[in-house]
């Protein structure tokens, strides 16, 4: 063999060398931003609601709290942190809901008084993992394709646009149910799975929470002439969802 032929050889290993070693460190990570879109449903602390009780007697009298409501959701994550098998993440969402304001008499028997908009800015810090395997759901060169989460979540909550019945207004001499921003603190689960060897996820999220320095969701005002005294009606939100979301 020539020294010109062995130089040859030499240099082609070389360079088929640094194009295999520049393959396994540079395989494509996808992008940390995961966008999802969920639907599911909503009901307050029953804790919580507005306690009408009689002027006077300061008996029983009625008790206003929100009705289960559906509720959707369109939520922007981001993966801050990555380990074999878990993860740590952020997420920012809008939700909205059109719910109901019930009324409840001695009896149990519920009555409309009022319908309302309620829009909810949430943010959660969520830690990822999937039990017994060793990757995540987009690590490579080998993925999982399940994976639990466990967080915490904040919420600021308000309605708007809030309309009486005339069961409120005429029978229970509510003047207004005024809306004002309220904050809300807890914790926050899911399950993820991921469709195959694309970018779609879809799971399960579910919220537990509970009032922020017993912070007002709405301010329950009755008439001089209503039999009944006026209260506040505070917000604490329990939410389970179900939807699809694209890890970009």
């Amino acid at each position: 063999m020539t020294k010109a032929t062995a130089l040859s050889i030499f240099f082609l290993f070389s360079i088929l060398s640094s194009t295999t070693t520049f393959g396994q460190v540079s395989l494509p990570e996808r992008n940390p931003v995961k966008l999802t879109f969920r639907g599911g449903a909503m009901s307050n602390n029953g804790d919580l609601a507005a306690q009408l009780t009689r002027k006077g007697s300061g008996d029983y009298g009625r008790v206003v709290d929100l009705n289960y409501a559906a509720i959707g959701q369109v939520e922007l994550g981001i993966d801050v942190l990555r380990f074999h098998g878990s993860g740590l993440s952020v997420q920012f969402s809008g939700m909205y809901a059109h719910p109901e304001f019930i009324a409840t008499d001695e009896f149990g028997k519920s009555t409309r008084v009022g319908l309302t908009q309620l829009e909810i800015a949430r943010a959660n810090i969520s830690f990822t993992f999937n039990g017994t395997d060793p990757y995540t759901m987009f690590e490579l060169p080998y993925h999982s394709n399940k994976e639990a989460v466990l967080g915490i979540t904040g919420m600021i909550v308000r309605t708007e646009k809030t309309q009486l019945t005339s069961y409120a207004t005429d029978s229970l001499g509510i003047e207004s149910i005024a809306g004002e921003y309220s904050q809300a603190i807890g914790i926050n689960f899911g399950w993820n799975w991921r469709l195959g060897q694309s970018g779609w996820v879809i799971g399960i999220d579910g919220a537990f929470t509970w009032a922020a320095n017993k912070s007002r969701l709405a301010n329950v005002q009755t008439k001089e002439s209503s039999p009944y005294i006026s209260d506040r009606l505070d917000f604490a939100p329990r939410i389970i969802t179900a939807g699809f979301g694209y890890h970009f």
